[in-house]
């Protein structure tokens, strides 16, 4: 699996994994290609669209934080097997990396990038 690398006269270039971007095309609605450029004009629904998604992942981890915090408050007790799967699922929320973290500098470059109306492309190197 070959990493993409994704470049602008607007910004410095910058590598991604394909799965990364796999989630990215699955956000923007558009097939995954290896290879392709996001035009000046492009570049604002591209960036709209990737904000919303943003948005919904923090919600998302609002809540999970909102139920464990009310979880604790209530205090009570857990099976168990209850306890054993909450613990579990806090470790692997610490150990995943959020897709706003892993797009963070494609939405730097792709900002960039509308400021200046530049394109952005990108392609197995």
């Amino acid at each position: 699996m070959a990493l993409l690398e994704f470049r602008s006269p607007a910004a410095g270039g910058f590598f991604m994994m394909p799965t990364t971007f796999k989630g990215v095309c699955e956000v923007l609605g558009r097939p995954y290609a290896e290879s392709g450029c996001w035009m000046p004009e492009d570049l604002p629904p591209v960036i709209e669209a990737l904000e919303e998604a943003i948005e919904r992942e923090k919600a998302v981890l609002e809540e999970i934080k909102r139920r464990r915090e009310e979880r604790e408050r209530k205090g009570g007790y857990l099976s168990f097997e209850e306890e054993e799967k909450a613990q579990l699922e806090e470790e692997k929320a610490k150990e995943r990396v959020s897709f706003t973290v892993r797009v963070y500098p494609l939405m730097q470059m792709l900002q960039a990038a509308r400021k200046q109306d530049k394109k952005v492309w990108w392609g197995v190197p």
